[in-house]
């Protein structure tokens, strides 16, 4: 990592529950050139380790309860430092200590909060924390552990006799940021209900929309509780409710990921993905708080969806008239390795009326398919209710592969709206002893100005004889600040013989000025079929946004 070296420069390196500041530099420079640079490489290994890093327990209100945490050296001796801290919150829903602010009273320590520690050589934090007297129903009270070891002195005397040479002295310093997490069990917590939603909206992950919400605790305690969301179309019906979780819980595989911790005076963002079929209409997001069963905080906020948004919803799901939808959206049925002989569809009816799918295989000639069996080829579907079909391969093929197609013809019932949408098919692709050679050719990279807005383009052929899915990425580079990452394509299957266009969205708060940009397109096992970079100016001409505007311009 090349540094211009000025003057001393301290780096943080902030883990979720351990603080490690890392290469703290002394530099000591005689004589210096202006543009003189050196090369650092890190190496950040904590000199100590706790376990664990967050102890909950169950108290009254007034209670007094005792905690214990382990610390172990990892091979160096130290001197290690302790004390209360307060603690601070983070939009993502990581907790890091405060050192601004006063810690919370009510902790106690029994064992000593300066000491020395040998290498390889153990401790035992001990202490109480006395649970006050408020109306939350979690209190969190903040421990920091510190290596203080100290900074190597230089011998003034020592230059090696080369005045012009630039020495840094290095420094690993560890400090660990423990919580102890009382649950009160209080269920008057009637300062929950000052807790406000003030922004909502969707947004693309991978080209799946998501909703995100910001939560905001204007007072001074700290709560536990869960947040919920849907969509509510402009009938009034709406689909299944989502859990929304905090940045910061996402890996977390069971239900408590679902749980929100919220700190005093802190904001939280929080989002989910959507799982149901969308339109493009107006909606309201619901967003619902609540403490167990009783709903807290709830609010509305409307949005208007637009369907091209969220181009990676068309590789998971078709959605027919009325927002009937059926998934998986791109079917593979096969002999070989990798592939199974019989898959499930799920179609889901959300509106108020009975409708009835029918599903019929055919080949690319438009043949009826006797070798794919259903196991219900009209599927009637109650209002708000699932079916699953199951499509199976049988028989034998002389074939190596085929690209077929499994029709769908939504009916008008008797009681139903009539049909918004016409025959639709989804790809159906039969693998019976080999896949089919890919065979892809591109175009050229442009610049449009597309009635949803700006994007850079590029059109795909297939010219082989099986679908091959299609995914491309465009990084967007300014000289300063992070790249920009566009997508389209996300896997979505191209058939034979036809052309599809990918479209990098241009975010509308793109400046003009200088960029580098790069495209990589890429097929089936992840074969690169296209990749350029390239230096490009955006004028503000390009960037303008005029939906009369469509012809393409070639960077």
């Amino acid at each position: 990592m090349p540094l211009r070296m000025t003057r001393s420069n301290r780096y943080v390196v902030s883990p979720l529950h351990v603080t490690v500041f890392a290469l703290l530099l002394s530099l000591f420079v005689s004589s210096v050139e202006a543009q003189q640079r050196i090369s650092l490489t890190r190496s950040v290994e904590p000199s100590f380790r706790i376990e664990p890093v967050v102890q909950r327990y169950r108290g009254r209100r007034g209670e007094r309860i005792p905690f214990k945490f382990e610390l172990q050296s990892t091979g160096k001796a130290m001197q290690i430092n302790i004390r209360a801290v307060a603690l601070r919150q983070e939009e993502t829903g990581i907790i890091l200590h405060d050192h601004v602010s006063a810690p919370a009273s009510g902790v106690e320590f029994t064992s000593p909060t300066e000491f020395d520690l040998a290498a390889g050589g153990k401790f035992e934090i001990t202490g109480d924390v006395t649970v006050p007297l408020v109306k939350s129903n979690i209190m969190s009270f903040g421990i920091l552990v510190r290596d203080e070891g100290q900074l190597s002195k230089r011998d003034p005397n020592d230059n090696d006799g080369e005045d012009n040479k630039t020495k840094a002295n290095v420094r690993f310093v560890t400090q660990y940021v423990l919580r102890v997490d009382i649950e009160t069990g209080a269920m008057d917590v009637g300062d929950m209900g000052e807790m406000h939603f003030y922004s909502a909206r969707l947004f693309p992950v991978g080209g799946m929309p998501w909703m995100q919400a910001y939560l905001v605790n204007p007072t001074d305690y700290a709560f536990e509780c869960q947040v919920r969301g849907r969509m509510i179309d402009t009938s009034g019906h709406s689909d299944q409710t989502v859990k929304l979780f905090v940045p910061a819980r996402s890996t977390i595989e069971d239900d408590s990921k679902y749980l929100v911790r919220i700190m005093p005076r802190s904001r939280l963002r929080l989002e989910a993905p959507i799982q149901s079929a969308i339109q493009s209409q107006p909606y309201e997001l619901d967003l619902q708080l609540t403490n167990g069963r009783r709903v807290m905080v709830r609010d509305r906020f409307p949005v208007d969806v637009a369907v091209q948004d969220f181009r990676g919803m068309s590789t998971r799901m078709a959605t027919l008239g009325d927002g009937i939808s059926i998934e998986p959206s791109q079917i593979e049925l096969g002999r070989i390795k990798g592939t199974s002989r019989m898959t499930t569809l799920r179609l889901s009816n959300p509106t108020r009326h009975l409708r009835t799918v029918r599903l019929t295989p055919r080949d690319a000639e438009g043949n009826k398919l006797a070798g794919v069996l259903l196991s219900s080829q009209a599927i009637a579907i109650g209002p708000g209710r699932d079916k699953t079909v199951r499509v199976m391969l049988r028989g034998k093929s002389d074939l190596p592969a085929q690209a077929a197609w499994l029709d769908i013809d939504l009916d008008e019932s008797e009681d139903a709206l009539p049909a918004t949408s016409d025959l639709q098919s989804l790809p159906l692709s039969l693998i019976h002893a080999e896949r089919p050679e890919q065979k892809l050719a591109t175009g050229e990279l442009q610049f449009a100005k597309l009635n949803h807005g700006n994007a850079f383009t590029i059109k795909v052929r297939n010219e082989g004889d099986g679908f091959s899915p299609i995914d491309g990425t465009l990084k967007l580079a300014a000289r300063q600040g992070h790249p920009i990452e566009l997508a389209d394509g996300f896997g979505r299957w191209l058939a034979p013989g036809k052309t599809t266009e990918l479209q990098f969205q241009v975010p509308p708060s793109t400046q003009p000025g200088e960029y580098q940009i790069r495209l990589e397109v890429t097929a089936r096992n992840d074969e690169v079929i296209q990749e350029r970079t390239l230096q490009l100016e955006l004028t503000p001409d390009m960037l303008a946004r005029d939906p009369a505007f469509h012809q393409a311009r070639t960077p």
